[in-house]
């Protein structure tokens, strides 16, 4: 309870005990000192409504008195306290006792609240020192009026909604809006904003809180925290009870914690939004939505709306988040590094010769590689791209010598991190002899390559040399090749493998196998690699088969085999979005089956598949029709 307050109002009492206006608009006599307060107006001739009161002493001029009570008999507000304050206009009518004027604001120039609305609301109390204004009055017929502000400048709440609801507490100090009044019929306003540490406002620890816990940023993830109350949760969310202005929800399996009440998002603060907990309960909940509203963790998950612990500084060269990756080879890092890692490649320098000379001294820093520890390259570094001779693929070796302590690492995309191809961080001196690094890549025709020689720290930053060969395939040796999907030995196109030792998917589906009723042998390992199922055979050999139901009916297919094999069916060869069935359900040596229901005279294609590359091998596939009914 306010004190000064209190106070302030047992001085007004005294106030209109020493002089009020009679029923005919006459001056009271003034207070101690003060000048008199005006006489309220009575509503008839016969009207009975009391004037505010006079002004409170010693000296200043006392405030104006309330005006008179509304026919027959509303009381007018007391006077404002010392020296000007306003008193509380009179209550509304028509016929009932007129609500009581709100009390005069408190010293010095508090206006006092607004009467009562018709018949008997009571008028909002005066405002608390200095300068508060009082709550307004309470709608009709009984609401109460919003309570005075709290020192020194907050607002008083506004009346609550008809019929009785009341009107919102005033603003904690210093300056606190008190809440609205509460919706129709009886919702009770919101309490006046609090200070931090007061419940459901910002916090880091218990201590911090007037109220029982806080649901900490760093143990929650909770934005800047929230003060909360421990409850009893009931089945379902109910509002009231041990939560003020909140509901009470089962946060801790049993243990529950009271969050607060909204009608919006806007209702709440930063890092939360207003959503239905359930019987159309509507709280705040955590629903952060940038990095900026998790001060403490550093990271925003949107996907949960919760904060969590991020890579927060990006060139301290130490893992903040404690995941292995740190600076820029930390994806919490991608916002500030991406700019650096743009504009390092939009500069980088096509190899033109097998031998590189560079300085990393000049270089930027925004990028890093992954083979040491998860992170290389935490210094300056320079980016070449590789572009093979036109027409050609094949592979690329690149070999780095440095006397100081460089990483050598390539990329598919130069500015994405995740494209990662190879990497190269040795880190080991022997005898004074420069160190040496070594990557390793398959290059396709036409295919930009950006190759990055990165120092580990800055103080490693200094002179290399790159020597750089390439090696390209040769399609038709009969040996596929890491850059050739194919080689049979030829360069002859039609045949299934191109000219380019590339699959011809046509002429594969044209010659897929006829499959018979009865058993079907094969092998894998001898097969393609260009199809997948939706359960099986991503990059792994299959062999392809082709079966035309004689009539409708149900076809059942059994494969057996020692090594981990799988059946997926389509009615269009070369569309993975045809697929009918897929089936890989067993592991070595048991058998796989599909049943699917067929329509007569429409060919579907069967392709036995293969787990993975090291399980292809020989199988048996037993085909079964059963004619429709």
């Amino acid at each position: 309870m306010n004190v000064r307050l209190v106070a302030g109002l047992f001085v007004l009492a005294l106030s209109a005990a020493a002089g009020c206006g009679d029923d005919d608009g006459q001056g009271g006599a003034g207070g101690n000192g003060g000048s008199g307060g005006a006489g309220g107006a009575g509503a008839t001739s016969t009207g009975t409504g009391t004037g505010g009161s006079g002004g409170a002493e010693p000296t200043g001029t006392g405030g104006s008195g309330g005006s008179g009570g509304a026919e027959p008999t509303g009381t007018g507000g007391s006077g404002g306290a010392e020296p000007t304050g306003t008193g509380g206009s009179g209550g509304a009518e028509p016929t009932g006792t007129g609500g009581a004027g709100g009390a005069g604001g408190a010293e010095p120039t508090g206006t006092g609240g607004s009467g009562g609305a018709e018949p008997t609301g009571a008028g909002g109390s005066g405002g608390a020192e200095p300068t508060g204004t009082g709550g307004s009055g309470g709608a009709e017929p009984t609401g109460a009026g919003g309570s005075g502000g709290a020192e020194p400048t907050g607002a008083g709440g506004s009346g609550g909604a008809e019929p009785t609801g009341a009107g919102g507490s005033g603003g904690a100090e210093p300056t606190g809006a008190g809440g609205s009044g509460g919706a129709e019929p009886t919702g009770a306003g919101g309490g006046g904003g609090g200070p931090t540490g007061s419940l459901y406002e910002a916090c880091a620890t218990d201590d911090a809180c007037t109220e029982d816990i806080c649901l900490s940023e760093g143990e929650l993830g909770y934005p800047s925290g929230l003060c909360s109350d421990l409850c009893e949760p009931g089945e379902e969310p109910v509002p009231g009870g041990e939560c003020d202005g909140g509901v009470c929800l089962d946060l801790f399996e049993g243990v529950g914690a009271c969050l607060p009440l909204c009608s919006a998002s806007s209702d709440c603060r930063d890092g939360y939004a207003c959503e239905d907990v359930g019987g159309g309960i509507q709280a705040c909940v955590p629903r952060c939505t940038s990095n900026a509203q998790c001060p403490s963790l550093g990271v925003c998950d949107t996907l949960s709306g919760v904060c969590v612990r991020g890579e927060t500084d990006c060139a301290n060269d130490e893992d903040d988040d404690e995941d292995g990756s740190y600076d820029c080879a930390d994806t919490d890092c991608a916002a500030t590094c991406a700019p650096i890692a743009e504009a390092a490649c939009a500069s980088a320098t096509p190899i033109v010769s097998t031998t590189i000379h560079g300085d990393t001294s000049g270089g930027t820093s925004g990028l890093e590689g992954t083979c040491f520890l998860g992170n290389t390259g935490h210094g300056p570094e320079e980016i070449h791209l590789f572009t093979p001779p036109a027409g050609q693929s094949g592979t690329l070796v690149v070999e780095l010598e440095s006397p100081t302590d460089h990483s050598v690492y390539a990329r598919s995309s130069c500015a994405d991190m995740l494209s990662e191809i190879d990497c190269s961080d040795a880190g080991v001196f022997e005898d004074g002899l420069p160190e040496e690094e070594r990557i390793e890549l398959h290059v396709r025709d036409g295919q930009t390559v950006p190759i990055v020689v990165d120092s580990y720290v800055p103080e490693e930053a200094g002179p290399y040399t790159l020597n750089v060969s390439f090696t390209p395939t040769v399609c038709g040796d009969g040996t596929v090749s890491p850059t050739e999907e194919c080689d049979d030995g030829n360069t002859t196109s039609g045949d299934g493998c191109s000219a380019l030792c590339a699959y011809e998917i046509e002429v594969l589906c044209e010659d897929a196998v006829e499959l018979v009723i009865g058993e079907n042998t094969g092998n894998t390992a001898t097969g393609t690699s260009v199809f997948e199922g939706s359960c099986l055979g991503w990059d792994a050999p299959e062999t392809i088969g082709r079966f035309t139901p004689p009539s409708d009916g149900t076809l059942t297919l059994t494969l057996s085999a020692e090594a981990d094999l799988g059946i997926h069916v389509r009615e269009s060869c070369a569309d993975f979005g045809s697929e009918l069935a897929c089936v890989d359900q067993e592991g070595r040596g048991d058998d796989e089956t599909l049943v699917i229901d067929v329509t007569g005279g429409e060919p579907l294609f069967v392709i036995v598949d293969t787990y993975r590359p090291l399980d292809s091998g020989p199988y048996t596939l037993t085909v079964a029709f059963t004619p429709a009914p």
